[in-house]
Order: structure tokens, then sequence, then C-alpha cells
């Protein structure tokens, strides 16, 4: 057994996973990670058709999941995105402004 047999199992009980799935987010979501166990497996065992594949495969599910989560309209996007980053700044200049005790 190759050391590297454990991912490919896993990759391929992921795409039969995102096979027996209804709800299209979670669908993706097993994609998405199939195609990572599927990357990792090939590059490891110099499988070039199988990587190439699930490169190409990897960012395609991830627009549609982006799409099931209705985040498809670039308005929607980009408030989550702005959201987050004005979260993390604040928590941030939190962080700074909150005084270090002495050690």
């Amino acid at each position: 057994m190759h050391s590297c047999e454990p991912i490919g199992y896993m990759a391929s009980g992921l795409v039969l996973a995102a096979f027996a799935m209804k709800d299209m987010v979670r669908l993706r979501i097993a994609a998405i990670a199939s195609n990572l166990f599927f990357l990792a497996y090939a590059l490891n065992l110099g499988l070039a058709p199988i990587w190439v594949l699930h490169a190409a495969l990897l960012p395609l599910n991830g627009w549609r999941l982006v799409q099931a989560l209705g985040l498809n309209d670039g308005a929607a996007l980009m408030a989550a995105v702005r959201y987050r980053r004005t979260r993390r700044l604040a928590e941030e200049q939190s962080a700074r402004s909150t005084p270090q005790a002495a050690a």
C-alpha cells in the first residue's frame, strides 16, 4: 500500500458523497474537498491528468458554491467582503488600544 492511498480513498469517498447529496451547498463543499484531496493525491504520485482535472474543477466548484449561497451578484459578495474587512480592522484597533498588562 502506497502512503498516498488513504488520500485517494478519501477523495473517492467525497466524490461518492457528493453524488448522493441533494443540498447544493453541501454538495459543492464535498466537491471542493474532493478536489483538494485529489490534487494532493495526484501531485504526490505525479498523475498529471488527475491533478489538471481537479485544478480546473476547483474554481468551478468554488464559483458554483458562491452562487448556491446567493452571493453571485457582485453587490452581495462585496458587502460580505467589506463587512469582514471592517470587522477585522475594528478588532485590530481594539487590540492596539487595549493596554497590555505588565509582566
